[in-house]
Formats: structure tokens, C-alpha cells, sequence
């Protein structure tokens, strides 16, 4: 066969790297590290939901709190990462540990130990604070190019963008102590006494006071907790190791469709695919109740005995504009801009989704650099609620690769014509990824499970 290079549709891995909690699709892929600098914020807002020990006001939600992207849990206070790259903490201030560095801003990622915070900077640099006395808040002189943090009971572990470890702070166990020609590791989880890594094959490496399942493979996730691991696998089964006093490592046997997982001190947590949250082991404060009717949460954290979930607003936004879908009558009859967004040279990518329905299509317009309007091309039909809307500002860069990433296109295709996804680092040289499609109808959506960070895609016609 022959590639006849007629473009169907363009589009970008910043589009694919968003976490759609109820995207639903398995296998998942192992995440990958981010190709450049300046790092980026997920994508996904909402607002937090705490429960469990609440001594020092740790799951007390200040109450205008809102565009949260991330949260991490203390043993006595909580993290949040805003929109806008500042951190917001509540619970117990003793030690610093809730006290946020004055002017911190720019920053993409949070992790929170027993008594210490640290931030991850767009540039790669981190600031902690908090409890010191094991030098876990001391971040090594000249540590730069660091693209995920992870925090201990009392140490503090960083990734670099080369796929080596970092680690400093307690090492009474070992958990500091990185092994030797550990390289290609593409996520980090720090617990009580030890620390894990999640290298790209999908194999775990772990150090400290742990050991590893004999033939654990197909990870995609990890988290440490106290004295327990979690692991979570491309098909979206869990795996629990360590620690079983309370049966926090007991996975319950009807468990599937998991999408993250997040270990504590006596107690563990996954979110499904569905946007619900499972808890199992100690419920002595009621860490493992999740509260009824929770829905649609996009990522969860624990550390100690408190649950944090961050529940969308419905709301998905990507590198700067954000719009809402109105529908009426199972179509889709207008798109209503609610942040333009900065910048742009040129109508960035709109992508709609979801919904119930199928077909519509919508275009961007642009004046003095921002996102004015959005023009509804082709109405669908079907649409039982609003659909997402997405947009995808050009130059296209890469969302920070800790996330699973995905494509979601919605496609003209000729019926019975046989298509191929094919991706570049230069727009100049493609190659073939993932299967090749006979295409059923004129118009669908295919979603497409990539790996890998950076790149552009194209959908090409075979002959």
C-alpha cells in the first residue's frame, strides 16, 4: 500500500495529554517525561472534597476555594495548585507546613509529606518548607531540569528530565539512598520509610524498607504510602504490597476500570474511570467513606489518614482559552467563550466530545491575540448534555507528561476507506502509530492511545 498524503486531521499531543477521568479506554499507556521547559499545569479545574481526620482542619475546604488543578495531603494539612500557578493550604501551620512562601508563583506540581511541602516551578526549580529536620526541605544546590517531585514521611524525592532519581532527607532505611544506574524512570511516589519508581517499561523499582511483587509489570502508575504500595496496571487493575494491619493492601476483588491510586498511612484510594472513588482499609476516622453522590473527580491524594478528591466544574480547559457547549434539542446550537485566552497568531484547534451525541464541529476566531467567538459548523445531533469543548492553542506545546495522554479526533472520512495515525517531532518526517481503521461512517470520533510527548499527528489515507 501506498500513503496518500491527504491531511484528514491535524492535531496535537497537548490535546491528547489531558486526563479525562471518564475516558474509559484500556489499555492505558506508561506516562512519559516532558520534552522541554517551561513545564505546564494539568489541565483539569475544580474544586477540592476532603474527608477523614480533621484534628488540625486538614479537610475543611477554605470555602472560595475554586480552579484548583492539584492536591496533595499531609498528615495535618492539605495542598492546592490554582489555575494560576499559586498554592493555597489549610490545616495545621505548626512548622510551617501550611504556610506557603510568600510571592510562590509559576508553579506545576505539589507534594506533601508528614510535615513538609514542596513545589515544583515551570522552570524546573523546586521551593519546600515546612519541618527540616531531617534536611528533607533542603533542596540540593544547583538541582534543576526537575519534572515531578515526590515527598516522604521525611524525605523529599525529584525527577529529572533525564529519567535519573534525586533524593535527600531521612535515610535511616535506605529511602534516600538511590540505586546505583537507575536511569529511564518516568514517575516517582515517596512514603514512610521507602521510595518507588515507575520505570518506562512499565517495571517498578523500589528502595528503603520494601520489595518489589516478583513479575509486577504493566505499571502505570505508582503511589507510596506510610508502609504500603499501590500500583496501578494498564488495565486498570490495582496492586497493593507491604503494610496489611488495617487491609489497606487488600484490593477489593471487583475493583476494575481504575485510573488512578493514592496510598495512606492504614487506608488506600482509586479513582475509576467513571469519575467515583473507592476507599478501603482502616476507617477509623472515616478516611475510607467516600461521601455519597461524589462524582466526576479527576485526580485524588492521601498521605496519612485524610482523603482528597478534586471534582471537575465541568469545565475542561487546555493552554489558555476556555468555552462552554449550549444545547438545545439534541443539537448543538452555540459555544460561549468564558476565557479567551492570550496570545494566538492564528485560530487555535477546537475539539468537541462527549455529550451522548456525535458530528458537531466549531471553529475559533481570534482578534488582538485572544479567542473572541466560536462558530458552530455543523450542528450533530443526539446530544443528550453539553459536550466538552477543547481547545488547543498552537504552537501545540507538549502538557507535562506525568498524565496518561490520549487523542481524541473527531473525523470526514470517506465509508469504507482504510486509514493510518502517523506522528513527527518536525512535521517533516511521520511515521506509522498505532492500528490502522476502515472507516464505518462519514463522520466519527477515534481516539487514539499515544505514549509519547511532543509530537504532531496526522490522519492519512491508505491506498
Amino acid at each position: 500500500m501506498t500513503l496518500r498524503k491527504s491531511l484528514i486531521s491535524f492535531v496535537s499531543l497537548f490535546v491528547a495529554s489531558l486526563l479525562n477521568s471518564t475516558a474509559g479506554t484500556f489499555p492505558l499507556p506508561v506516562p512519559t517525561r516532558p520534552a522541554s521547559f517551561p513545564l505546564k499545569r494539568p489541565a483539569i479545574v475544580g474544586t477540592p472534597v476532603a474527608w477523614g481526620w480533621n484534628r488540625d482542619g486538614q479537610t475543611d475546604v477554605p470555602a472560595d476555594l475554586s480552579d484548583v488543578v492539584k492536591v496533595a495531603a499531609g498528615i495535618y494539612h492539605t495542598v492546592a495548585l490554582r489555575r494560576d500557578g499559586t498554592v493555597v493550604a489549610w490545616g495545621s501551620s505548626d512548622l510551617d507546613r501550611s504556610t506557603v512562601p510568600s510571592g510562590l508563583t509559576n508553579v506545576v506540581a505539589i507534594s506533601a509529606g508528614d510535615y513538609h511541602t514542596v513545589a515544583l516551578k515551570e522552570n524546573g526549580a523546586l521551593v519546600a518548607w515546612g519541618f527540616n529536620i531531617n534536611g528533607q526541605t533542603s533542596v540540593p544546590e544547583g538541582l534543576d531540569t526537575v519534572v515531578a517531585i515526590a515527598t516522604g514521611s521525611y524525605h523529599t524525592a525529584a525527577l529529572k528530565q533525564d529519567g535519573t532519581v534525586i533524593a535527600w532527607g531521612h535515610d535511616v532505611f535506605g529511602q534516600s539512598t538511590v540505586p546505583v544506574g537507575l536511569s529511564n524512570v518516568v514517575a516517582i511516589s515517596a512514603g514512610g520509610d521507602h521510595t518507588v519508581a515507575l520505570r518506562h517499561d512499565g517495571t517498578v523499582v523500589t528502595w528503603g524498607n520494601t520489595t518489589v511483587p516478583t513479575g509486577l509489570s504493566n505499571v502505570v502508575a505508582i503511589s507510596a504510602g506510610a508502609f504500603h504500595t499501590v500500583a496501578l496496571k494498564q488495565d486498570g487493575s490495582v496492586v497493593s504490597w507491604g503494610e496489611n494491619n488495617a487491609g489497606q493492601s487488600t484490593v477489593p476483588a471487583d475493583l476494575s476500570k481504575v485510573v488512578a491510586v493514592s496510598a495512606g498511612l492504614s487506608h488506600s484510594v482509586a479513582l475509576k474511570s467513571d469519575g467515583t472513588v473507592v476507599a478501603w482499609g482502616a476507617n477509623d476516622v472515616g478516611q475510607t467513606t467516600v461521601p455519597d453522590g461524589l462524582t466526576n473527580v479527576a485526580a485524588i491524594a492521601t498521605f496519612y489518614s485524610h482523603t482528597v478528591a478534586l471534582k471537575t466544574d465541568g469545565l475542561v480547559l487546555t493552554d489558555r482559552a476556555a468555552a462552554l457547549a449550549e444545547v438545545a434539542n439534541g443539537y448543538l446550537v452555540g459555544v460561549r467563550v468564558i476565557y479567551g485566552g492570550y496570545g494566538y497568531t492564528e485560530p487555535p484547534f477546537v475539539l468537541i466530545r462527549g455529550g451522548g451525541g456525535t458530528g458537531a464541529t466549531a471553529t475559533a476566531l481570534v482578534a488582538d491575540g485572544s479567542v473572541v467567538a466560536i462558530s458552530v459548523s455543523n450542528l450533530g445531533s443526539g446530544y443528550t448534555s453539553p459536550p466538552q469543548v477543547i481547545i488547543a492553542s498552537p504552537p501545540f506545546a507538549p502538557e507535562l507528561g506525568i498524565e496518561f495522554s490520549r487523542v481524541n479526533v473527531n473525523l470526514k472520512l470517506v465509508v469504507g476507506r482504510e486509514y493510518q495515525l502517523k506522528s513527527s517531532f518536525d512535521l517533516v518526517n511521520w511515521t506509522l502509530a498505532g492500528e490502522s481503521f476502515v472507516a464505518d461512517e462519514e463522520s466519527i470520533t477515534k481516539e487514539f492511545v499515544i505514549a509519547e510527548f511532543g509530537r504532531y499527528f496526522q490522519v492519512f489515507e491508505l491506498r
